[in-house]
């Protein structure tokens, strides 16, 4: 058997491993945590969802063998701040370096932009067409477009 250039991964993580990262990133590691609804809300806040949603996308990104090379769940939940806020260069580099102080903007943009490709490959696996189809009009029809596309058009 060959051996990989991929480093093998530890045990699952949990929401507790999520809800910890998140701490450093917050800049309050060394804290404990605190309530659970309390947490959750900071997390949400900073985030853009919760530690679940957090966990359950580590999940299908580790499923779907979509986690970039190197990637760790902190540049998942780099990224997931980055999609929330949007940062300008300087502002996301401290904000994501958390206790550590500023991350380099090359190290930011080495692990966000590929999280950010690995999360959208994720559509086909989340994103249900008949959830979608419930908020069209009733003048909208549904085109199947090039593999697996959907166009929406207006027949009226």
């Amino acid at each position: 058997m060959e051996p990989t250039a991929k480093r093998q991964r530890e045990a699952e993580p949990n929401e507790n491993d999520i809800y910890n990262i998140a701490k450093d990133i917050q800049n309050r590691s060394g804290k404990p945590l605190a309530a659970p609804g309390t947490e959750d809300r900071r997390f949400r806040e900073y985030f853009g969802c919760g530690a679940a949603v957090a966990l359950m996308l580590w999940q299908l990104l580790i499923s779907h063998d979509l986690v970039p090379p190197c990637g760790q769940i902190i540049h998942m939940l780099w990224t997931l701040y980055f999609l929330k806020q949007y940062p300008t260069q300087d502002a996301g580099c401290a904000a994501v370096g958390g206790s550590g102080g500023a991350v380099d903007p090359k190290t930011l943009r080495k692990y966000v932009y590929p999280f950010i490709c690995a999360i959208a490959y994720l559509e086909n696996y989340v994103v249900s067409i008949s959830y979608c189809v419930q908020f069209l009009p009733l003048n909208y029809t549904l085109t199947k477009y090039c593999s697996g596309c959907i166009i929406f058009a207006d027949f009226a």
